[in-house]
């Protein structure tokens, strides 16, 4: 009799940890499924069709740089990552393979939210192109209204936002990247 309570209680706690861990990846589902609605998209970030405000931050490893770089006369992908977000880490293959591609027509920066060490850390074995802008303050973070990682926006020319959204993988980089184509036509 004991014995057959203990296994049912063995059962009943394994029973709970998939519960938990299927209630974790339906919620992590929703927050992606939301994000990339428009009522998601229109909350978070700034406004398409606003200006993103001067931004300055370090590059890493040290250099100052300005976002939206308007001297470069080039659109700007920018993107919100984190050292510690699985999605960002499945990113850089796509935003390098679209760096290749695409670096004579648009400026590529990444947002870092953490330190510099995290950074190194994150980038050991790994190759990022483009920019890297650490702020561990989350300065830039907050200014642009961002609230969850990776999240991107690009940025045409004159410094106005032409689309943003949640940026996982190549899908979401090229419906960015054809915002912009969208907006230069309606232009």
């Amino acid at each position: 009799m004991t014995e057959m309570l203990l296994y049912s209680n063995i059962l009943l706690w394994l029973t709970q940890l998939v519960v938990f861990f299927s209630l974790f990846l339906l919620f992590r589902q929703f927050g992606e499924v939301y994000l990339s609605t428009g009522e998601g998209i229109s909350r978070d970030g700034i406004p398409i069709g606003n200006p993103i405000p001067p931004l300055k931050g370090a590059s890493f490893p040290s250099e100052q740089i300005t976002i939206p770089n308007t001297q470069n006369d080039k659109p700007t992908l920018l993107a919100f990552v984190s050292p510690k977000c699985k999605a960002c880490e499945q990113l850089l293959p796509a935003w390098n393979a679209a760096h290749d591609t695409l670096k004579k027509q648009v400026y590529f920066v990444m947002v870092g939210l953490g330190e510099k060490q995290e950074f190194e850390q994150w980038l050991r074995g790994r190759t990022l192109k483009g920019e890297l802008v650490l702020d561990p303050g989350k300065h830039i973070f907050s200014l642009c209204k961002v609230r969850v990682t990776p999240f991107a926006f690009i940025v045409d020319e004159q410094g106005i936002v032409r689309g943003k959204g949640l940026c996982n993988h190549e899908g979401h980089l090229q419906t960015l990247l054809s915002a912009l184509e969208g907006a230069h036509r309606h232009v």
